[in-house]
């Protein structure tokens, strides 16, 4: 959250949500590693949401988030994870929440799949996760193997 306070970025909670499952992608093509987070991203309308995230930041609709000093503290304690998203910031910090959107609702995105199967409708559960090895391996053929 700071990289984009300190970038002079507005943020949503929906680009944080996307953000951070093209983050878990790019670390787990990186690290070549099945997972990076806990959770599991699933496969809602406006396109991937990790519900502990949701949770946390769901007080601010569509509008920009804004940290309390003591999660700004938290925030610029943790210097090697800000390390690591560096690169997700410097290619998605400046997209808007509707082309993080266009991004994800590609046709045959992993979220694009799971919403098919889900009758394109929010499912809650396990049956609404987003496979993982699968958004590893679209996010490499799409984004790193693209750049080559």
């Amino acid at each position: 959250m700071n990289l984009f306070k300190n970038a002079g970025i507005k943020v949503t909670q929906l680009q944080i949500q996307k953000i951070m499952y093209f983050f878990e992608a790019y670390y787990m093509c990186e690290k070549n590693v099945d997972q990076l987070y806990e959770c599991n991203f699933n496969a809602w309308m406006f396109g991937p949401v990790a519900i502990p995230l949701h949770k946390e930041y769901k007080i601010f609709e569509g509008r920009p988030i804004t940290l309390t000093e003591e999660k700004e503290k938290i925030g610029n304690e943790i210097r090697e994870e800000k390390k690591k998203i560096l690169n997700i910031f410097e290619v998605f910090g400046n997209f808007s929440p509707q082309q993080l959107v266009d991004l994800t609702h590609r046709v045959g995105s992993p979220w694009h799949k799971k919403w098919l199967e889900n009758g394109r409708k929010v499912v809650y559960g396990p049956q609404s996760y987003i496979d993982k090895k699968e958004t590893k391996k679209w996010f490499k053929e799409n984004f790193l193997d693209a750049k080559n």
